[in-house]
């Protein structure tokens, strides 16, 4: 009874010993192929044997046995998978793990290096790499990089470098870059940047930076980012808190403090120095004010003025009251600037006057709305007086043409220079006038 207990705990103890045996040198390897990120090695280079040649058919089955994270070598055959400790040279197999570093050419299904990777990495899914990055990593779906990238990645959903990258990242999905990146990124939806980024950004959706940008973004919706140096273009947005170039967007452009250019529909800033271009560009360091006047032609208009003290937008509804046999209005946008005449002229004897030069867009209507072509453009030279109270008056001479394809239009002019027709269209040529008002200051 005695030895059949000594038997049956010995027994116990060998197959304790067996199963740990296994867990360690065969279940464990196959389970960092799904919890690759947190595996870490605690060998160097130096350390590992080198074998010209090896094969594994799984991991802990190869020509380096239950051992082969002990070796490195120049061509690594994996026919299922492979967990060894280093390559140097050629590699390819179905899962090619490697624990301590890669130096060559990675051909698979899963790539993967617990240490330094510096070569190239090709993989039908993805390609890992714990420590620095250095060469080009190719993937059906993601690359990544926890340590610095420098090099080129490319995939059709995403790429990661959670430490700097320096190179090119291009993805169908998303490219992501941790830290400092240094180079290109172009992606079907999004790039993103958590600290600084330098170079060219290029996404079918939108561009994302936590922290300061320098360069180019270019984005089919939105650009976001905390500060911005450079040239922003977005087909809906930009938003930025600091900029210093160009902001260029089909909707609107929103920042905090603008030292550069703003082009959109919307413009918006709190501080904002520079040129604005937009349907609406409302800045609170700059001029609101609304305008009443009228043309030579009769119309009689009303404006919302915005932008800086020395260029403005300006959007505006008008009225013919003169052609009293139908409905005759006006939707218009000016852009102009603004100069204190004595600062213009460079004479002290003009304090108090200002002068406006502006171009203006006038989609004359007949009765309901219509997008046929019948339009007046118009350049303006005015001369104004500022007043008390933020009022101020201003009358001055405009060059002005019309184009239209509607019957009546050459009833908008009251004589011409020259009057003709052109491709279906009249067209007629006149000097006039404007005298108007300006309210609220600037």
């Amino acid at each position: 009874m005695y030895f059949g207990f000594v038997k049956k705990h010995k027994t116990k103890l060998l197959r304790n010993r067996l199963e740990k045996n296994l867990m360690k040198r065969f279940v464990l390897p196959l389970l960092l192929i799904f919890l690759i990120p947190g595996f870490a090695y605690s060998q160097s280079a130096d350390e590992l044997e080198y074998r010209k040649v090896r094969v594994s058919i799984i991991p802990g089955l190869s020509t380096n046995g239950i051992d082969a994270v002990n070796y490195t070598a120049r061509y690594s055959l994996n026919l299922l998978g492979g967990y060894n400790g280093g390559l140097d040279g050629f590699e390819l197999g179905l899962i090619n793990i490697n624990q301590v570093y890669t130096r060559g050419f990675q051909f698979g299904a899963f790539n993967a290096s617990g240490g330094l990777m510096n070569g190239v990495n090709v993989a039908a899914f993805a390609n890992f790499s714990r420590r620095n990055m250095t060469g080009i990593q190719l993937s059906g779906l993601a690359n990544i990089s926890e340590g610095s990238l420098q090099g080129l990645q490319g995939s059709f959903f995403v790429n990661a470098g959670y430490g700097s990258v320096r190179g090119l990242q291009v993805a169908g999905i998303g490219n992501i870059a941790r830290e400092d990146l240094q180079g290109f990124q172009f992606a079907g939806l999004f790039n993103a940047s958590v600290d600084d980024s330098q170079g060219f950004q290029f996404a079918g959706f939108g561009n994302f930076n936590a922290d300061r940008q320098q360069g180019f973004a270019f984005a089919g919706v939105t650009n976001l980012s905390r500060d911005m140096q450079g040239f922003a273009f977005a087909g809906a947005l930009n938003l930025t808190r600091n900029m210093q170039g160009f902001q260029v967007s089909g909707l609107a452009n929103m920042a905090y403090r603008v030292r550069g250019a703003q082009i959109g529909l919307f413009n918006f800033a709190h501080d904002f120095e520079g040129i604005p271009i937009g349907l609406i560009s409302y800045y609170n360091n700059g001029r609101h004010n609304l305008d009443v006047w009228m043309s030579d032609a009769g119309f009689q208009n009303i404006g919302l003025k915005l932008g800086t003290r020395d260029i403005y937008n300006m959007v505006s509804l008008g009225f013919n009251p003169f052609l009293r046999d139908r409905d005759v209005w006006t939707l218009g946008w000016t852009i102009g600037t603004y100069k204190p005449l004595d600062e213009a002229w460079e004479n002290s004897r003009y304090e108090g006057f200002f002068r406006m030069r502006d171009f203006s867009i006038q989609n004359v209507q007949e009765g309901r709305f219509s997008t046929r072509l019948n339009s007046i453009y118009s350049f303006r030279y005015l001369i104004g007086r500022d007043l008390a109270g933020g009022f101020g008056l201003y009358a001055g001479p405009s060059f002005n043409l019309l184009l239209s394809r509607e019957a009546r239009s050459n009833e908008y002019a009251w004589y011409s220079i020259l009057r003709g027709e052109r491709g279906g269209s009249d067209f007629t040529l006149w000097v006039g006038f404007s005298i108007g008002f300006q309210f609220f200051g600037h």
